[in-house]
């Protein structure tokens, strides 16, 4: 229930701070890969927007053809729900969250949020893989300490060697 009300604090945030930046906790590796219930590398094969049962927000739900398994033991393809879309000519942004495209790759730290699968802090746990590179961003994002975000690159093979150090300490 706290991931819930964190979700929906950082749309009030994305859609009140002139800055046009949401304001999260700042997520190291570690803590990514702590805070995660499943983290999974897979290819986005659909993608479904549609409002809240209240009707107030707009929600886009993707789906992911899950091809390795990197933490957890999430089915062959996974559900995930970020607050954001756009529906006739109603379009809803939240600064940081991450939004995907048909067939994009990723790393992904994914935790339930109540009802939802979501990514772990927003843009900060969507690690897209590109040239035999994953990175993730920070665009978007504003921090309690005023810093600015560090996104991280690294080669895919690195980037697994280092999850799976944390993964067995």
């Amino acid at each position: 229930m706290r991931r819930f009300a964190f979700l929906f604090t950082a749309l009030i945030f994305g859609i009140l701070n002139p800055l046009y930046a949401t304001s999260v906790q700042r997520l190291s590796f570690d803590e990514l890969v702590s805070k995660a219930d499943s983290i999974v590398q897979g290819n986005v094969i659909a993608a479904r927007t549609y409002r809240s049962t209240d009707g107030k927000l707009i929600l886009t739900s993707y789906t992911v053809n899950v091809r390795e398994t990197l933490k957890g033991s999430p089915a062959k393809t996974v559900t995930l729900t970020t607050i954001g879309g756009q529906i006739g000519n109603t379009i809803l942004r939240v600064s940081g969250m991450p939004a995907f495209q048909q067939g994009e790759e990723a790393v992904l730290f994914l935790e339930q949020s109540g009802a939802f699968t979501t990514i772990v802090g927003l843009n900060q746990g969507k690690f897209g893989i590109a040239n035999g590179e994953v990175s993730n961003s920070t665009a978007g994002l504003s921090f309690p300490d005023g810093g600015p975000g560090k996104p991280l690159k690294m080669p895919v093979d690195e980037f697994k060697r280092q999850l799976k150090l944390r993964l067995t300490r």
